[in-house]
């Protein structure tokens, strides 16, 4: 199974956040026949959830202390389950193009202190910040910061790639040698490229590259860098290799930047 590990940033800004608490009795069906109007990520605080995607029939049991991840646009039932279900509700429209393919589609959260995280939005610590959007777009933020972690969190059968995966993000602007990063994962480079590709889906060289470009991209859109400046910090010491691979993945020269 290839799992493509996109090295790219996140690129987009959450705004018009909704909090809501709400608790029905059990059977309760709340159909959302012209799909979700926002976002929602929704907490189940006592009882079971059920929700039955209408376009793939899929269904999820969210029980207590679960969360679940639900599109803008999905149309979906919801109903509750169980007596006393009560669930907490954050919603919220995205702005921008880099939004995670988990944020696209309906799915099941795990995430450590997930009560706490999801009490921090109704509870908020000084109460001079109760109703400030700064306070709440901190709390969803955070939120989806360790949403994203876990999503990227290595499958066991890819654990000994740890090591390089964190060197190549840390340390892109190095021309190390394949070999190098394979000794770090304690593997021979034959192994360690199969492997690699198996799980990113693109060579290690690929990977560096990917990273170095959408660096040198941040760079220049900074306006503080020339061409020539974000290809060398990058670590390109070719500057006609740069802008190729440069135009190859954004469609256009560094030049436009």
């Amino acid at each position: 199974m290839r799992y493509e590990y996109k090295s790219e940033r996140p690129n987009f800004t959450v705004k018009n956040i909704d909090i809501l608490n709400v608790a029905r009795p059990k059977g309760y069906t709340h159909i959302h026949k012209d799909g979700r109007a926002k976002n929602g990520i929704i907490y189940t605080v006592s009882g079971t959830m059920k929700y039955d995607m209408l376009a793939s029939c899929e269904s999820y049991y969210i029980k207590r202390g679960e969360l679940i991840f639900i599109p803008k646009d999905c149309v979906y039932s919801g109903t509750y389950f169980d007596d006393d279900t009560e669930i907490k509700i954050v919603q919220f429209d995205i702005e921008g193009e880099a939004v995670p393919e988990y944020m696209k589609k309906t799915g099941i959260i795990d995430i450590p202190e997930v009560t706490k995280m999801i009490e921090e939005f109704f509870s908020p610590i000084k109460n001079h910040v109760q109703g400030h959007p700064f306070y709440y777009l901190s709390c969803l933020y955070e939120l989806l910061w360790r949403i994203d972690e876990s999503f990227h969190m290595l499958p066991s059968k890819y654990k000994k790639l740890g090591a390089a995966l964190t060197e190549l993000t840390e340390y892109y602007y190095k021309n190390e040698k394949v070999s190098y990063y394979a000794e770090l994962c304690e593997m021979s480079e034959v192994n360690f490229r199969r492997l690699f590709r198996e799980y990113t889906g693109i060579s290690p060289i690929e990977y560096r590259n990917d990273i170095r470009l959408n660096e040198a991209k941040i760079k220049l859109l900074s306006g503080e860098y020339n061409v020539s400046e974000a290809a060398e910090m990058t670590g390109f010491s070719n500057l006609s290799f740069f802008i190729r691979l440069y135009k190859k993945k954004f469609g256009y020269t560094p030049k436009k930047e």
